[in-house]
């Protein structure tokens, strides 16, 4: 694994000047072509503007070959997955294609204008055959290089979807881990055996909430992205059942506009942070724990107040986690701040349907 990240790390470092080497070696190969293989006077290409001339075809061919990488890696993105607009590619590479011929007829013509030829615009027959055999070759170089950093994104994207999954994965385990086993459902049970004494028309609504919260694990955990607003939901069928469990000592308040209900979070986030302030904080009716969801800047936002179990050591395995997942599927990191009264966790949303 250290070895494939230094090889990263110099492909990061090292890639723009490997490229410059690259395309500067490609003109400079085309351009010796070119002047050796055509009408064009051996003094010409001798002369005192010579260097100046070959300084400016190296330019562009830089230029126009960062260009096509540029192009290429957008291409990737916009149109790999959909089938109905692949000929946009066609397209725009057969404009590569026609770029190049017009790089290397340039050059010509600029020789011949610098050399003050007679008739720059027009060559032979035979002039024409090297300019379609040098784009050729030069097609033949750009393309293999097309191909190493299609396979170089090709990989990058499956190593994603690698990381993705394990990710996800370790958060469909943490989530199961915390809803189903015994000592949650033990708790929720003898709940619902006090309640049913004590307040049978709560214990239905006890019952309910606990078959949404197990319903909700068990639908959400192949998805990868769900709403704001099915997360909500859940969460506050999950702040149910431990408000009952702990006698009434959670208070929570909503803050969340109808307009962002329908972004898109990762499924069982907002759960592992309530998990993480009702596992962590001591919560009595002189220690109340209040509890805000809000929208912030793009953020879902969730406070708590602190009041630490004296024995409590937060892994941090449950935000490492959430945070790796948000890289992966958002592109964006969660957002921590505490001091000794709030501790705060912001989530990036997704502003569109997935």
């Amino acid at each position: 694994m250290s070895h494939c990240c230094s090889i990263t790390t110099m492909s990061k470092h090292f890639g723009p000047i490997l490229y410059v080497l690259l395309f500067s070696g490609l003109g400079l190969f085309s351009y010796k072509l070119l002047i050796n293989y055509t009408d064009i006077p051996q003094k010409i290409a001798e002369s005192s503007n010579a260097n100046g001339i070959i300084f400016a075809y190296l330019l562009s061919f830089n230029i126009a070959g960062f260009v096509t990488l540029k192009l290429s890696s957008w291409l990737s993105k916009q149109y790999s997955q959909n089938i109905k607009s692949r000929w946009k590619i066609v397209g725009i590479y057969a404009a590569v294609v026609i770029m190049l011929l017009l790089l290397n007829y340039g050059l010509l013509v600029l020789v011949k204008v610098v050399a003050d030829a007679p008739q720059p615009f027009l060559f032979p027959l035979q002039t024409a055959s090297v300019l379609v055999v040098v784009g050729f070759i030069e097609l033949i170089v750009l393309g293999l290089l097309l191909v190493n950093r299609s396979m170089q994104d090709s990989l990058k994207y499956q190593q994603q979807v690698a990381e993705l999954k394990e990710e996800s994965d370790k958060a469909r385990y943490i989530a199961l881990q915390n809803q189903l086993n015994p000592h949650f459902l033990f708790n929720s049970l003898n709940t619902l055996v006090s309640e049913i004494d004590y307040d049978p028309r709560n214990a239905i609504n006890f019952t309910k909430n606990l078959a949404d919260v197990y319903r909700y694990v068990l639908q959400a955990q192949d998805k990868p992205l769900v709403s704001l607003g099915e997360e909500l939901e859940f969460v506050q069928a999950y702040l149910f059942l431990h408000e009952v469990r702990i006698g009434g000592c959670i208070d929570y308040h909503l803050n969340i506009p109808d307009d962002s209900i329908e972004n898109m979070v990762p499924p069982l986030t907002l759960q592992l942070l309530v998990e993480n302030i009702i596992k962590h904080n001591s919560i009595t009716q002189k220690k109340r724990m209040r509890i805000d969801l809000e929208i912030e800047n793009g953020f879902v936002k969730v406070s708590n107040t602190v009041n630490l179990k004296k024995n409590s050591m937060p892994s941090g395995v449950g935000l490492k986690n959430l945070s790796n997942r948000c890289q992966l599927i958002l592109g964006q990191d969660i957002v921590i701040s505490s001091d000794h009264e709030i501790f705060t966790v912001k989530i990036p949303l997704l502003y569109e349907q997935a």
